[in-house]
């Protein structure tokens, strides 16, 4: 149980970290492009692979349910991907869940596989 608890910590601060990279990143790359082509770049790009990145690493150190500790793990931030700036329309709300399920499926499928990998090889 301890062991889960220290991976749903360790994917929040993993997810959060490399947010804060990715930010740098982009901050390096952005002369020349526009601000649309950015905010491209982080939904259909870096998003994604934070919560592969989450997933596959909880994978290889999780003992046992490796997708719903990834999940659970990266909730807060894909909770904060909201932020205070964005319209409260139903679209809107739809839209970002149908982000927030594509991370959260993202993250998961990596867990598992991950895991299998991990747990195929010690066989």
């Amino acid at each position: 149980m301890l062991r889960r608890v220290l991976l749903v910590v360790m994917a929040t601060v993993v997810s959060y970290v490399l947010t804060a990279c990715s930010g740098y990143i982009l901050y390096t790359i952005s002369e020349g492009r526009s601000e649309a082509h950015l905010a491209l770049m982080v939904r259909f790009l870096f998003n994604p692979l934070i919560a592969l990145a989450v997933g596959v690493l909880v994978g290889l150190l999780s003992s046992d349910h490796p997708a719903l500790t990834s999940v659970v793990g990266l909730t807060p931030w894909a909770l904060m991907l909201r932020g205070p700036g964005r319209g409260r329309s139903v679209a809107g709300l739809v839209a970002w869940l149908g982000g927030m399920l594509v991370y959260f499926a993202l993250g998961a499928v990596a867990a598992a596989f991950a895991w299998r990998l991990r747990h195929k090889s010690a066989d």
